[in-house]
């Protein structure tokens, strides 16, 4: 089973348990589902595609979580990239 197709499968078993914690928020299965159900369409939207690689660059943070949820969702590839990176690597990483 894909991870984006086990979060749906518990978001529809159990919407109200808790399924990420840090430390500022906690998301359930249901609003995780939602918030990445909602940005994969925002994706798709402006041009997002299966097999298309999407950057995720950004802390570990909920957001990130929902983000690569999200390019799942949108059939696309996700590549995490700390924020930190400096930009001649960024540069190489995006080519």
């Amino acid at each position: 089973m894909r991870i984006e197709h086990f979060l749906a499968a518990n978001a529809a078993a159990q919407p109200a348990k808790t399924a990420l914690i840090t430390r500022h928020k906690r998301l359930s299965y249901d609003e995780l589902d939602d918030l990445s159900s909602r940005l994969a369409a925002a994706l798709f939207l402006n041009g997002v595609r299966r097999d298309d690689r999407v950057v995720v660059f950004m802390d570990n943070c909920w957001e990130a979580a929902v983000s690569i949820f999200a390019v799942l969702k949108a059939g696309a590839t996700f590549s995490p990239v700390n924020p930190s990176t400096k930009a001649d690597k960024l540069a190489y990483i995006i080519g």
